[in-house]
This record gives C-alpha cells, sequence and structure tokens, in this order.
C-alpha cells in the first residue's frame, strides 16, 4: 500500500500564486476581449493627420473623464476609388467603456492632446448631443491638432522676433549715449543740463520771493492786507444783509413790505386791463391798434402823394411846369434882374420914385 504525502506549507504557498497568476490572465484576456467582470467594452474607428508620441493603451478621455484606451495605431490603408487624404493618414483603434456610449455620437470628435507642456498624448473625445449613438466598429471623425513641432516652430518665431526687437532697443540705447536726435542730445549734451540748472535756480529763487512776500504774488500769498480787506467787505456785506432783514432802507423794504407786492400787483393787473381794452378796441390806442379806419386813410395819403409827386415829374399843370420848365426858370432870373436894377435906381435917386403931385379942381 502505498505511503501517503503530507503538503507542506512551501508547496501550497506555491500553487497560491500560480493560481493568482492564472487568475490575473484570465482578467487580462476578459479586459482585452470586452468582457468580464471589469464592464463591458465596444471599439471606435478614427482616422488622424498624425500621431507623434501617441502609443497603443495611451488614455482616452470624454471631456475630461477617462473612458477607455488606444487598442492599435497603424497607417491607414489606400481604398480604391477614393483618393488618398492627408486628414486620414493614421488609422487608431479606440476601446471604450460602454457605460458611455450613449455619450458618444455622430457629433462627436476625436482629436489628440498633450497632458502638460511635454507630457503624454493622448485621445480626446468630445461629447454629442443629437447625432445617432456609435456602436461597436463605427468611426468616430477626427480633428487635427497643432504638433507640438509646429508649436515650437512658434515659439522660434517669437524669439526671433523678440531677438530682433532687443537689437533695436540696443541701437536706440547707443543712439542716445552717442547724442542723437533730441532726447540724445538732451540726456548728453551739457548746455541743456546747464540751461535746466539756471531754470531750476530761477524757480528756486522766484519761490524764494514769494515766501518773503516780494512781489505782487508774495504780497498776495503773505500780507494780512488783501485778507483784512475781504473780512471787511464780508462784514459790510453782512451788515447790508442784516439791514435788509430789518426792513431798513430801500431795499429792506422793498423785500419785506408787502405794499410793494400789492403795488406791483395794481400795477400788473392795470397792464394786463390795458392790454385788455387795446385788443378791444377801446379807447384812442385800442383803436388805432384794432381799426383799419387810419391804415386806410394813410394808405390812400401815401397814394395821393406818390400820384401828385408823379404829376410834378411831367410839364402837366402849373406845378408840373414850376419845377419843370426851364422859362419860368428865365423868367424868374429876368425878374430877379430887373429888380436888382430897380432896387439900385431907387437908391441912387428916391426922389424920383417919391414925388407926390398934389392938384386941386
Amino acid at each position: 500500500m502505498a505511503q501517503k504525502k503530507e503538503l507542506t506549507w512551501s508547496e501550497l504557498r506555491v500553487g497560491v500564486f500560480v493560481l493568482v497568476g492564472i487568475l490575473l490572465v484570465m482578467v487580462g484576456i476578459f479586459y482585452v476581449t470586452g468582457t468580464g467582470f471589469l464592464g463591458a467594452k465596444y471599439r471606435l474607428v478614427t482616422y488622424l493627420p498624425e500621431v507623434e508620441g501617441l502609443t497603443s493603451g495611451a488614455k482616452v478621455t470624454l471631456d475630461g473623464v477617462e473612458v477607455g484606451n488606444v487598442d492599435s495605431i497603424q497607417v491607414a490603408k489606400p481604398k480604391s476609388g477614393v483618393a488618398p487624404d492627408t486628414k486620414r493618414s493614421v488609422e487608431v483603434i479606440l476601446r471604450v467603456s460602454r457605460d458611455f456610449q450613449n455619450d458618444i455620437r455622430s457629433d462627436s470628435t476625436a482629436s489628440l492632446l498633450t497632458e502638460g507642456f511635454l507630457g503624454d498624448r493622448i485621445v480626446t473625445l468630445q461629447r454629442g448631443y443629437t447625432g445617432a449613438v456609435l456602436q461597436d466598429g463605427q468611426e468616430i471623425p477626427g480633428n487635427e491638432e497643432k504638433s507640438l513641432n509646429e508649436i515650437m516652430a512658434n515659439g522660434a518665431d517669437l524669439m526671433q522676433n523678440l531677438n530682433q526687437l532687443s537689437k533695436q532697443a540696443g541701437a536706440i540705447v547707443d543712439d542716445l549715449q552717442r547724442g542723437r536726435g533730441t532726447l540724445g542730445a538732451l540726456l548728453t549734451d551739457r548746455t541743456a543740463y546747464e540751461n535746466t540748472d539756471k531754470i531750476l535756480e530761477r524757480v528756486n529763487q522766484m519761490t524764494a520771493s514769494i515766501q518773503d512776500g516780494q512781489g505782487t504774488i508774495g504780497k498776495l500769498l503773505t500780507s494780512d492786507t488783501l485778507y483784512t480787506k475781504a473780512d471787511s467787505v464780508t462784514g459790510r456785506i453782512d451788515d447790508v444783509l442784516a439791514a435788509v432783514q430789518d426792513q431798513k432802507g430801500t431795499l429792506g423794504k422793498l423785500v419785506y413790505d408787502p405794499s410793494v407786492h400789492d403795488e406791483a400787483k395794481q400795477f400788473l393787473a392795470n397792464g394786463n386791463g390795458l392790454v385788455s381794452d387795446v385788443r378791444d378796441g377801446r379807447g384812442t390806442l385800442g383803436k388805432l391798434a384794432t381799426d383799419d379806419t387810419l391804415f386806410t386813410s394813410w394808405k390812400q395819403i401815401g397814394e395821393n402823394l406818390q400820384q401828385a409827386t408823379a404829376k410834378l415829374n411831367t410839364d402837366d399843370g402849373t406845378a408840373g411846369k414850376f419845377f419843370s420848365d426851364p422859362k419860368f426858370y428865365d423868367n424868374l432870373t429876368g425878374l430877379t434882374g430887373d429888380m436888382r436894377l430897380l432896387i439900385g435906381d431907387f437908391r441912387k435917386d428916391p426922389k424920383k420914385f417919391l414925388h407926390v403931385k398934389f392938384s386941386i379942381f
């Protein structure tokens, strides 16, 4: 009869380790195949122009939440009858948890993202809302991401621009040190410094003179005369206001005496009554303002004067000839000459003209 072999602890420990290894292998198989207690998964396909730095097993995120990993990466195979597209150069298979399948739709997109400035590259998915839910093996549209080389190229351009700006700034500083330009002359010319120093010295002297009470400004700032006068004027104004409040003087009576208000009110009432009478055509002024008879009379007089003036400008009538007939002027001139001769003869022999003869019948 065979002898029974006893199981030692070391042999038991080896067996436990083997079982654990087998269990881990099974879990891995379940994880890769998309079945098992770690959660069901499904695959999606996306095409990208480049995947530099992306490796199999890299994370796949949905709006920042990790939902799976990259299953495989390979160069996209050309399709017959379809022109090559540089934006679909690389085929990437994504393994995504089915718990997020309802959030990944036909309006979702996939793109590459670099974690940090120099971190690993991952695939990030944008959540969809209105499209159809993508099923296992369907394609999710891919978006191009600016590669790190492009970012570095832009950084190189920026450094080049900064270097050029630094050179220009150095040239400007060099010109200033050499005294070129207006600003350079101001910074390096001794004359400008001396003029500025003289101006500051004069300003100091002026300030000292003002503080000593010299000049008009100094007297205004240091002398008490202006303050005394202002205080005196203020006191007088206070006296005037007090007198007005006490109803003294003409101004006080005008401000506080109610009779002035009553008289002004009566004056306004009389003025309103006068205006009303004028509007109603009462009295001489009212008739002048409202009656058209005076206007008609003046208009008729103007027309008569216009007609008379027109007749004077013509030769019709005595008055017209008086102004326009030259014979009248000649006769009047001759008469004036005869009168002058007659007056001359009268002065020479008055008796000739004053001889009186009396006869008795």
